[in-house]
């Protein structure tokens, strides 16, 4: 096991009516002024974001509204975020969405203290050090951006992410009643992210991680269940409550302790969404896992069989992959990168570009552009 360190400020407000309270919440935390960011209508139809403005006017905490956000957010409107929060000297950034908003508000609260491009973040390496608050109503259970250090934004025709403790969300609300109306496809493609989240996590070749890669077992085998049962009743709030905390926990750091993480999958899935945004980020993932499963079973067999026999409850690597798409399968995903209407000359252009800043992506086998081109085209 490597050495870690570990440290998860965000205060998570869980249950019932939660979202109602986070006036209160925002209170004690000496905060008097807030831009709230969403995305579409729905937050308004709902009601979620009424609720939200009644508990910071019970309160006395002033606010602004601006929606918008579009999934795979842009660094653009980012940057319009940013603006609009430094004029009205807020204190804080309401998120009121799921991951597209978050990370939304995670790039404009580290760009109000930086003279700079904040593009430079994610192709600089120039470190956020400082940033506005971000506070969180979750309403998409999927990115896990609610508790996560990191971001990830497009912009020129990129989707790139960094990470620093300066933007993990102080406060986050996660209220399972607030995702009953979302679309079957969309809690689909959510499981299947969350999932994501923890494999690349899993999947490690650092040895004396069995603590933390039992608790990912767990997790995944949790999230499986109750997704199914969600795509049969999208209002079985017990359910909810299981897949929100897995989707909430994957991806704040906690699975990853001790162990060098991967990350190929979600490098190549980018270069596909950002290269097409209509593509929904977790159902390219559940195509592009099980063949990025078969391309690297032999790097680590026995890691592989524990994927198998912990997760899937088989006995063999294959048996273990083919479950796995089964599952997907049960979450009515897309099977093949052709049924999104990409062309082959988009995978070559995707696979040359995930390599062109770092040579190779993914820890558990690195590979290159022709690795990542081949591993297109068996899910093609």
């Amino acid at each position: 096991m490597l050495n870690f360190n570990y440290r998860n400020a965000t205060r998570v407000l869980f249950g019932k009516d939660e979202h109602r309270h986070i006036g209160a919440e925002l209170q004690k935390l000496g905060i008097g002024k807030v831009l709230i960011v969403y995305g579409g209508g729905s937050a308004i139809k709902n009601g979620t974001i009424a609720a939200v403005q009644e508990s910071l006017e019970a309160v006395g905490i002033e606010y602004f509204t601006m929606g918008g956000v579009r999934p795979n957010p842009q660094l653009s409107f980012a940057q319009k975020v940013k603006e609009v929060a430094v004029r009205s000297e807020v204190d804080c950034l309401l998120a009121v969405g799921g991951g597209s908003v978050i990370d939304t508000c995670k790039v404009a609260a580290a760009a109000a203290y930086y003279d700079g491009d904040p593009w430079d973040f994610f192709t600089k390496g120039v470190a956020i050090e400082k940033a506005l608050p971000v506070a969180t109503v979750l309403t998409i259970p999927a990115a896990g951006s609610e508790q996560s250090v990191r971001i990830v934004i497009n912009h020129q025709s990129l989707k790139l992410g960094t990470a620093s403790e300066a933007i993990r969300p102080v406060l986050s609300v996660v209220n399972p009643e607030l995702f009953y109306s979302l679309p079957k496809y969309q809690i689909a493609a959510g499981v299947v992210d969350m999932i994501s989240h923890i494999f690349e996590r899993y999947f490690t070749n650092t040895p004396a991680v069995d603590y933390v890669s039992a608790q990912s077992e767990a997790a995944i085998r949790t999230a499986m269940t109750f997704g199914v049962k969600l795509m049969d009743d999208p209002t079985d709030y017990d359910a909810w409550c299981q897949v929100a905390m897995v989707g909430s926990w994957a991806h704040n750091g906690y699975f990853g302790l001790g162990r060098e993480e991967d990350w190929a999958c979600h490098a190549m899935e980018h270069e596909l969404s950002a290269y097409d945004p209509t593509i929904a980020h977790g159902a390219a993932l559940a195509v592009l896992t099980p063949c990025w499963m078969r391309y690297v079973a032999d790097v680590n067999p026995e890691r592989m069989l524990a994927f198998a026999r912990n997760i899937m409850g088989v006995e063999t690597v294959e048996a273990g992959i083919e479950a796995l798409e089964a599952f997907y399968a049960k979450l009515e995903m897309p099977k093949k990168l052709s049924e999104f209407g990409l062309t082959e000359k988009a995978l070559e252009v995707c696979a040359r570009s995930a390599c062109a800043r770092t040579g190779t992506v993914g820890k558990f086998k690195k590979l290159t552009s022709d690795d990542v081109l081949a591993i297109y085209k068996s899910a093609f």
